[in-house]
Protein backbone atom coordinates (compact mmCIF):
# COMPACT_ATOMS: atom_id res chain seq x y z
CA UNK A 1 0.00 0.00 0.00
CA UNK A 2 1.11 3.68 -0.71
CA UNK A 3 2.09 6.62 1.50
CA UNK A 4 -1.16 8.57 1.83
CA UNK A 5 -0.49 12.48 2.08
CA UNK A 6 -3.14 14.94 3.40
CA UNK A 7 -3.65 18.54 1.67
CA UNK A 8 -4.48 20.55 4.69
CA UNK A 9 -8.19 22.43 3.80
CA UNK A 10 -8.10 25.97 4.97
CA UNK A 11 -10.50 26.49 7.55
CA UNK A 12 -13.05 28.93 6.50
CA UNK A 13 -14.10 31.51 9.21
CA UNK A 14 -16.24 34.68 8.68
CA UNK A 15 -14.48 37.90 9.76
CA UNK A 16 -15.23 39.46 12.44
CA UNK A 17 -17.51 42.66 11.28
CA UNK A 18 -17.19 46.19 13.42
CA UNK A 19 -21.00 46.90 13.64
CA UNK A 20 -21.29 43.07 15.39
CA UNK A 21 -18.13 43.54 17.28
CA UNK A 22 -19.91 47.33 18.37
CA UNK A 23 -23.07 46.11 18.83
CA UNK A 24 -21.55 43.50 21.96
CA UNK A 25 -19.72 46.27 23.32
CA UNK A 26 -22.54 48.82 23.70
CA UNK A 27 -24.80 46.12 24.91
CA UNK A 28 -22.40 45.02 27.26
CA UNK A 29 -21.93 48.31 28.76
CA UNK A 30 -25.93 48.68 28.83
CA UNK A 31 -26.34 45.71 30.83
CA UNK A 32 -23.49 46.10 33.12
CA UNK A 33 -24.96 49.32 34.19
CA UNK A 34 -28.13 47.56 34.38
CA UNK A 35 -30.23 50.04 32.24
CA UNK A 36 -32.71 48.83 29.26
CA UNK A 37 -32.79 49.56 25.84
CA UNK A 38 -35.48 52.11 25.96
CA UNK A 39 -33.53 54.41 28.91
CA UNK A 40 -30.65 54.36 26.65
CA UNK A 41 -32.00 54.71 23.27
CA UNK A 42 -34.43 58.11 24.89
CA UNK A 43 -31.24 59.49 26.34
CA UNK A 44 -29.61 59.29 23.44
CA UNK A 45 -32.53 60.88 20.96
CA UNK A 46 -32.69 56.71 18.74
CA UNK A 47 -35.40 54.41 18.71
CA UNK A 48 -35.71 51.57 21.22
CA UNK A 49 -35.46 49.32 18.36
CA UNK A 50 -33.04 51.07 16.31
CA UNK A 51 -30.42 51.00 18.72
CA UNK A 52 -31.68 46.81 19.16
CA UNK A 53 -30.68 46.73 16.00
CA UNK A 54 -27.29 48.37 16.57
CA UNK A 55 -26.51 46.02 19.37
CA UNK A 56 -27.24 43.44 17.23
CA UNK A 57 -25.13 44.50 14.17
CA UNK A 58 -27.74 44.35 12.14
CA UNK A 59 -27.19 48.78 11.41
CA UNK A 60 -24.49 50.70 10.88
CA UNK A 61 -24.79 53.64 12.92
CA UNK A 62 -23.20 56.89 11.91
CA UNK A 63 -20.41 58.78 14.15
CA UNK A 64 -23.30 61.02 15.33
CA UNK A 65 -25.83 58.26 16.56
CA UNK A 66 -22.77 56.88 18.27
CA UNK A 67 -21.63 59.53 19.55
CA UNK A 68 -25.14 59.85 21.43
CA UNK A 69 -25.11 56.28 22.06
CA UNK A 70 -22.02 56.63 24.02
CA UNK A 71 -22.54 59.85 25.62
CA UNK A 72 -25.94 58.11 26.98
CA UNK A 73 -23.78 55.17 28.48
CA UNK A 74 -21.88 58.00 29.75
CA UNK A 75 -18.74 57.03 27.71
CA UNK A 76 -16.65 59.33 25.09
CA UNK A 77 -16.41 58.17 21.71
CA UNK A 78 -12.97 57.62 21.53
CA UNK A 79 -13.69 54.91 24.76
CA UNK A 80 -16.07 53.42 22.60
CA UNK A 81 -13.91 53.04 19.88
CA UNK A 82 -11.05 51.74 21.74
CA UNK A 83 -13.21 48.97 23.19
CA UNK A 84 -13.96 47.59 19.65
CA UNK A 85 -10.73 47.62 18.94
CA UNK A 86 -9.49 45.52 22.11
CA UNK A 87 -12.62 43.20 21.15
CA UNK A 88 -10.97 42.49 17.71
CA UNK A 89 -7.85 42.29 18.58
CA UNK A 90 -8.65 39.94 21.66
CA UNK A 91 -10.71 37.86 18.59
CA UNK A 92 -7.98 38.04 16.47
CA UNK A 93 -5.50 36.69 19.56
CA UNK A 94 -8.04 33.61 20.06
CA UNK A 95 -8.12 33.24 16.04
CA UNK A 96 -4.60 32.75 15.96
CA UNK A 97 -4.27 30.57 18.95
CA UNK A 98 -6.83 27.85 17.44
CA UNK A 99 -5.74 28.11 14.25
CA UNK A 100 -2.13 27.24 15.66
CA UNK A 101 -3.74 24.60 18.01
CA UNK A 102 -5.81 22.90 14.68
CA UNK A 103 -2.03 22.92 13.16
CA UNK A 104 -0.20 21.28 15.55
CA UNK A 105 -2.96 18.69 15.85
CA UNK A 106 -3.15 17.82 12.48
CA UNK A 107 0.65 17.67 12.64
CA UNK A 108 0.19 15.16 15.39
CA UNK A 109 -2.73 12.94 13.29
CA UNK A 110 -0.38 13.12 10.20
CA UNK A 111 2.98 11.45 11.74
CA UNK A 112 0.68 9.07 13.64
CA UNK A 113 -0.73 8.39 10.37
CA UNK A 114 2.82 8.06 8.69
CA UNK A 115 4.16 5.94 11.57
CA UNK A 116 1.72 3.12 10.14
CA UNK A 117 3.14 2.82 6.74
CA UNK A 118 5.77 1.40 5.70
CA UNK A 119 8.79 2.96 3.73
CA UNK A 120 9.07 2.76 0.06
CA UNK A 121 12.27 2.26 -1.49
CA UNK A 122 13.14 5.63 -3.12
CA UNK A 123 14.07 4.40 -6.28
CA UNK A 124 10.05 2.79 -7.27
CA UNK A 125 7.53 4.22 -9.44
CA UNK A 126 5.21 6.49 -7.96
CA UNK A 127 1.86 6.14 -9.50
CA UNK A 128 -0.16 9.61 -7.42
CA UNK A 129 -4.30 9.46 -7.29
CA UNK A 130 -5.74 12.46 -6.57
CA UNK A 131 -8.63 10.65 -4.18
CA UNK A 132 -11.49 12.57 -2.74
CA UNK A 133 -13.55 10.27 -1.55
CA UNK A 134 -11.68 7.48 -0.04
CA UNK A 135 -14.41 5.22 0.55
CA UNK A 136 -14.66 5.05 -2.98
CA UNK A 137 -10.98 4.66 -3.77
CA UNK A 138 -10.52 1.44 -1.47
CA UNK A 139 -13.84 -0.22 -2.73
CA UNK A 140 -12.33 0.22 -6.12
CA UNK A 141 -8.69 -0.65 -5.31
CA UNK A 142 -9.49 -3.36 -2.64
CA UNK A 143 -6.70 -1.96 -0.04
CA UNK A 144 -7.87 -0.82 3.65
CA UNK A 145 -6.87 2.53 3.82
CA UNK A 146 -7.95 4.78 7.93
CA UNK A 147 -7.75 8.33 7.60
CA UNK A 148 -8.91 11.29 9.30
CA UNK A 149 -12.57 12.03 8.19
CA UNK A 150 -12.83 15.63 6.13
CA UNK A 151 -9.55 15.44 4.26
CA UNK A 152 -8.31 15.64 0.33
CA UNK A 153 -5.27 12.68 0.09
CA UNK A 154 -2.98 11.69 -2.61
CA UNK A 155 -2.78 8.26 -2.25
CA UNK A 156 0.84 6.77 -3.92
CA UNK A 157 0.63 3.43 -5.23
Amino acid sequence: MGKVVEFPRAPRTAKPLWRNELGEVLRGERLAQERILTEVAGAAGVSPQYLSEIERGRKEASSEVLGSVAEALGLELVELVHRVAESLEARRELERREAERRERLQREVSFAFRADVPARHPASDVDAVLVLDLDAATAAGGATVVAPPGGVYLLAA
